[in-house]
């Protein structure tokens, strides 16, 4: 699909629109554009605007890429309710970072991060991830920049008992309040015990968060983010 996009684009077969001037009168015809992600006269245009966005923010510092993933057990939900799974996810990831980077322990202080949802692996199959790109520092309340330990920002195995704890929190709560969809197959999470037992086995099973310091910078991360 993607390929006849990128052949169609901008052609004939997607048909068009007369453009005129109103000042001098000149005609123009234009084809429409496929608008297909991977399409490189529709994307890489959006794609370097982004990028140039933020390689503006990124500061004179080391920086880490954290990655935080979401069990395959909650692939149905987020498919019947991509935007407050999504919304969730990004809130655990975000309230986990700050919360490690006030920490006195860690850095404490404000950190700075640019946080990307990829809803998908490299096989093309559900994959509910968030990736971080963090500063490996924290302004302090008084304005003085706080350092990182040289290769360490924070420990991952305590992240990721943090980030399961916030988003299951969130998640109890939505399915309490009756706030999410449940379709056939997640119907059963509408029965107290079900639910109850369904969340019992995700707090049981380690979540999945990776951190690590990139061996080019924050670019060769923002790059991959981009595409």
């Amino acid at each position: 699909r993607a390929l006849r996009a990128i052949e169609r684009c901008r052609t004939a077969a997607l048909g068009g629109e007369l453009r005129q001037c109103d000042a001098c009168g000149t005609q123009r015809y234009v084809y429409h554009s496929c608008r297909n992600r991977h399409c490189p006269k529709c994307q890489t245009l959006a794609k370097e605007r982004w990028l140039a966005a933020r390689r503006a923010e990124l500061l004179p510092v080391p920086y880490f890429h954290l990655v935080f993933t979401l069990p395959h057990e909650l692939n149905a939900l987020a498919q019947g309710n991509p935007r407050a799974l999504y919304a969730m996810l990004f809130a655990a990831a975000s309230e986990t970072l700050l919360e490690f980077g006030r920490n006195p322990r860690w850095l404490g202080g404000e950190i700075a991060a640019t946080l990307v949802l990829h809803t998908w692996g490299q096989t093309l199959t559900q994959h509910l991830h968030v990736h971080g790109l963090v500063a490996a520092g924290a302004l302090s309340a008084d304005g003085a920049w706080l350092r990182a330990r040289r290769g360490f920002l924070f420990p991952v195995k305590a992240l990721s008992i943090v980030f399961r704890a916030k988003f299951l929190d969130a998640l109890g709560e939505a399915l309490v309040r009756a706030r999410l969809a449940l379709s056939d197959s997640t119907a059963a999470l509408g029965a107290p015990r079900t639910r109850r037992a369904f969340l019992a086995r995700l707090h049981a099973k380690p979540w999945v968060v990776y951190a690590k310091r990139p061996f080019a910078g924050p670019a060769q991360v923002l790059e991959y983010l981009g595409r």
